[in-house]
């Protein structure tokens, strides 16, 4: 059974679990000093309200918005139509909304080139901005990312004699080992984000990479894209790798039945997938680095996930307020160290590490290959406003055809016809 609405699903959940309040007035056009406007997630809030009481002297109204995507841009342009309520600072849990309101349409999302000054953006993990910058311009700030790992059971590793893969050459003979030696067993899933981003962004396969607000490159004609349909082709006949989403139900079963091998998969995965959602019991996880692509000596990371704040262009006189705000929001490591995922911020993920590494859960310390995919996520991978067709076309491309057992390589033209429509019909050109 096909499970492409899964993120969907999950999607619904996480707003009926935000709670999420009403988004109020806010600024006009006018841009006058008035009150800071703030919109932020559940999980953010503490933090909105710990900078409000350190600020007695600002204006400042804080609100919670839910993370399901699309909200943000939607509230946005009932905003523009009404020529207020805009907020002056937004956190988008779906960073690749940026650069739909960074767009023309939205003119939302201001350049913090100004406001942010160039020693703090520096001190952000390599690539991490890359998200949010467009033209040479930077329009947000990462407050946390997910760069991807090779996830694997130590246990289910010792007792079948395997290793650890470094290359994804050995990653694809180990999983096709297991395949016969222990069916049933996986070493990866590919569905949607979990696909695109994992595989095909660590190899660096141009499917959205931005060259400014209105040009993009899409190219699967790329061999780094075609390595990826071959390592993947005879994984996905063997059933090695699986097109059920991790955050599918169905997903669940494989951790308890022990038939999660290997997962590549974003940072957020140790915490809140493999304990709580696959029952994984504590002292089997590890985290290794990324494997390595045929040709390169160096791993490189996929993405998948992670948030970011903006500020707004309707800010005014607020600007330089919504700015201090969003960095230290971004930035203050004491702060930053508590988060539950990731920090972008270098500094802020040192301390935050800390803790991880002595994390009973784990088999080993997973900071060291964390880290390393921190200052390794590949370049070129941009935030689009053709984000949600982006996963879907893959589903709808490479997933059928991992299912039906049709050829990947096949899939990547259909793939490619479904992105360009995307792309071209969200404003860009395709390069």
């Amino acid at each position: 059974m096909k499970r492409w609405h899964a993120a969907s699903l999950a999607a619904a959940l996480a707003l009926v679990v935000s709670g999420c309040g009403g988004t109020g007035g806010g600024g006009t056009s006018g841009g006058g000093k008035g009150e800071l406007l703030v919109w932020v997630d559940n999980t953010r809030m503490p933090a909105a309200q710990r900078y409000k009481k350190a600020h007695p002297d600002l204006k400042m109204r804080i609100v919670t918005i839910p993370p399901d995507a699309g909200y943000v841009p939607t509230k946005i342009s009932l905003a523009n139509r009404t020529r207020s309520g805009w907020p002056d600072v937004v956190f988008l849990a779906n960073p690749a909304e940026a650069a739909t309101l960074a767009g023309a349409r939205f003119g939302y999302a201001a350049p913090l080139d100004d406001l942010v000054p160039k020693s703090v953006r520096d001190g952000f993990a390599p690539g991490a901005l890359d998200t949010c910058t467009f033209g040479g311009r930077t329009y947000c700030l990462r407050n946390d990312i997910a760069p991807t790992v090779l996830w694997y059971d130590t246990t289910l590793m010792k007792k079948y004699g395997y290793q650890v893969p470094t290359t994804w050459a050995q990653y694809q003979q180990t999983g096709l080992k297991a395949a016969e030696e222990h069916p049933g067993t996986i070493v990866g899933a590919i569905n949607g984000k979990y696909g695109a981003g994992i595989y095909f962004g660590s190899s660096g396969c141009p499917t959205r990479d931005t060259l400014n607000l209105t040009k993009v490159d899409i190219d699967l004609t790329d061999q780094r894209c075609a390595r990826v349909a071959d390592l993947l082709q005879p994984l996905a006949r063997k059933k090695a790798v699986t097109t059920v989403a991790p955050i599918d139900p169905a997903f669940a079963k494989l951790g308890k039945d022990d038939k999660i091998l290997m997962l590549p998969g974003p940072a957020w995965f140790g915490d809140f997938m493999f304990q709580p959602a696959f029952h994984v019991p504590k002292g089997r996880i590890a985290a290794a680095p990324m494997p390595t692509w045929p040709g390169e000596n160096k791993s490189y990371a996929g993405q998948v996930g992670g948030g970011a704040f903006l500020v707004s262009t309707h800010a005014g006189q607020r600007a330089k307020a919504a700015a201090d705000l969003v960095r230290w929001m971004t930035t203050d490591v004491a702060l930053q160290a508590k988060q539950p995922t990731y920090p972008a911020f270098t500094a802020a993920a040192r301390k935050w590490g800390e803790a991880k590494s002595k994390d009973p859960y784990y088999a080993s310390d997973p900071m060291p290959a964390l880290s390393a995919a921190a200052g390794a996520l590949r370049p070129g991978f941009g935030a689009v406003r053709y984000e949600a067709d982006w996963q879907n076309s893959f589903n709808d491309s490479l997933g059928k055809a991992a299912d039906s057992g049709g050829s990947l390589k096949d899939a990547l033209g259909q793939w490619q016809d479904k992105l360009k429509n995307a792309a071209e019909s969200t404003g860009y050109t395709v390069g």
